[in-house]
């Protein structure tokens, strides 16, 4: 078994710098190179992270034999033939979400893995905040009973949009949803059932959702609603856990309370790194050994099931069914 994980990062934007930094604090990865078209952004990526190589072009990366891996922080529309290029190659893929833009693309990224033997892990950082780990340690502890109601809150102000935005198929569902599409079953260690959203499209930038609500029944009995917004010049992001016998409550990724105990606190500028962190450390550990990581393929297909029903829902205006093979486990 090789002792060092070598990594290209793909894609030189914001949420690239998480990862290179994840990759900076794991002792067993190894940053082989950096991608992007734009030459600006690579060179200063492969500058800042001293980076060996720096490419322009994505295949050149995956015919480097000194790349064991990619990380790719691109437009949602380019995962799936990215991530199946990169298996093609025999490279191990940690893809940010959404891991693709529907369940049946993430189905085929997910046997393709399974069958060369390749480690396929979706970014879900949530999974790895200190917050939600800990919320569902109470959860599965039985101390405050069975949960009620999940209710989550995002919203914020946004003026401009990048430009990949219009090649999406949804929005805001897409880029903030698939966070609570996954971690609400996750955390609440049940399966998704029913849907029903409802959303708005606000700006000429793009033809996507800026603005949706989403109301999940889970199969233990909990209901989890998820209010996004990109409208809001009032600013809010917060979460309520209502179970049995207690309640928990989560400030911006950083502070869990229960029963309106502090129980989790972290610097507030140092949670979503240490969430980055620990996700690179387990991806990394995933494919050097050929264990399952959390949050691999399999177990995000739910979330892709849930975006699914979500978008239908906005269509039809009904509730819609989740099929009980798309479910999980």
């Amino acid at each position: 078994m090789p002792d060092r994980l070598r990594l290209a990062v793909v894609g030189c934007g914001s949420v690239s710098k998480l990862h290179l930094n994840g990759i900076q604090k794991c002792d067993r990865a190894e940053l082989a190179a950096v991608v992007s078209r734009d030459e600006g952004r690579r060179n200063a990526a492969a500058s800042a992270y001293a980076a060996p190589r720096a490419y322009g072009v994505y295949e050149e990366a995956l015919a480097d034999p000194d790349v064991d891996a990619v990380v790719l922080c691109t437009p949602n529309h380019l995962h799936l033939a990215q991530a199946m290029a990169a298996f093609q190659a025999g490279k191990h893929v940690l893809v940010e979400k959404p891991m693709t833009e529907g369940y049946a693309d993430g189905l085929a990224l997910v046997s393709e893995a399974e069958r060369r033997g390749l480690t396929l892990m979706s970014a879900q950082c949530c999974r790895f905040l200190a917050v939600f780990r800990k919320a569902r340690e109470v959860l599965r502890s039985g101390q405050v009973g069975k949960p009620l109601h999940f209710l989550y809150t995002m919203t914020y102000f946004r003026e401009t949009f990048p430009s990949w935005y219009r090649d999406s198929r949804s929005v805001l569902m897409e880029s903030s949803g698939t966070h609570t599409f996954d971690f609400f079953p996750w955390v609440a260690d049940a399966r998704p059932v029913r849907v029903y959203a409802t959303a708005h499209n606000n700006s000429a930038d793009h033809t996507g959702e800026d603005d949706f609500m989403a109301s999940i029944a889970l199969d233990n009995g909990a209901h989890a609603a998820n209010y996004d917004s990109f409208c809001s010049k009032e600013i809010r992001r917060d979460m309520i856990i209502v179970c049995q016998r207690g309640s928990m409550g989560i400030d911006p990724w950083h502070t869990l309370r229960l029963d309106g105990q502090p129980i989790v606190e972290e610097p507030r500028d140092r949670a979503y790194q240490n969430a980055f962190d620990g996700q690179m450390a387990e991806f990394v550990d995933a494919a050097l050994t050929g264990r399952e990581p959390e949050s691999a393929g399999r177990q995000i297909l739910p979330s892709l099931a849930v975006l699914e029903a979500a978008r239908e829902s906005v269509r039809t205006g009904q509730a819609v069914e989740i099929p009980s093979d798309r479910r999980g486990g």
